[in-house]
């Protein structure tokens, strides 16, 4: 997250004007992901196509992409911002459920898998009235078990899955990274301020690699007067007119 090239262009973004709306976890996880990216990227769950977007302005390689989205309006609405933002020969987006064959994409194929999933387990909490925000928040149609195996399933031999979660998921991340024969690379803890316990982490898991997983510098989200911190608010200013316009 320390850098990407000086002359990255803004971003337009379509997004839903109701229901669900991307969230800052796209941009911690662009940030973590971004020297990863290379060659053949998957995003899982793509929404409206941020996350690519985003890795393609800041990515210090190349790489096509493809983002696969379940919801009707969404996949529609990737499609859109890829072509707006020119990037439509390198990037696709994909309808298809990643519990099952995805069309097109094929298994072993991504140099590097990411995804920004739902956070909540199914049954628990409140349920959303909003179908779209309700399937983009908890674990509806898909658990964290099969986003794991989809991972594995399209992660290339020597390639990495990049995810970003609750702090307090990190257990079942460790549980799926063990069940699909994957190690845990690098975690990074976010915290929302110094002398806050972490909200969220970000994990990097590789298939089949052995070794011990390394703990990276933590990130506090926000500074002084609760701006954020400078790593995350230069990925913040690729959107043209802020984030979310």
């Amino acid at each position: 997250m320390n850098g990407f090239p000086a002359d990255a262009g803004r971003l337009a973004i379509r997004q839903p004007s109701r229901g669900y709306r991307f969230s800052i976890d796209s941009v911690l996880l662009a940030g973590f992901a971004a020297p990863l990216a290379r060659g053949a990227v998957l995003d899982l769950g793509t929404g409206c196509g941020v996350l690519l977007l985003l890795l393609c302005r800041i990515s210090p390689s190349p790489f096509s992409g493809i983002g696969v989205e379940l919801q009707e309006e969404l996949f529609a609405l990737a499609g859109e911002n890829f072509r707006d933002n020119r990037l439509a020969s390198r990037l696709l987006a994909v309808r298809g459920d990643l519990r099952g064959e995805i069309p097109g994409v094929v298994a072993g194929a991504f140099d590097l898998v990411v995804s920004n999933p739902p956070y909540g387990v199914a049954g628990r909490g409140r349920r959303n009235p909003d179908p779209c925000r309700e399937t983009a928040r908890h674990e509806v149609s898909c658990s964290l078990p099969e986003l794991f195996a989809a991972a594995g399933r399209y992660a290339a031999a020597g390639g990495r899955f990049a995810v970003i979660l609750p702090f307090s998921r990190l257990p079942e991340i460790e549980a799926c990274v063990r069940r699909e024969g994957m190690t845990g690379e690098c975690f990074r803890r976010v915290h929302p301020r110094e002398g806050a316990p972490p909200s969220r982490i970000l994990y990097c898991a590789a298939p089949g690699r052995g070794g011990a997983t390394r703990e990276l510098p933590p990130l506090y989200l926000h500074g002084e007067h609760e701006k954020y911190v400078p790593e995350v608010e230069r990925i913040c200013r690729l959107f043209r007119g802020g984030r979310g316009s």
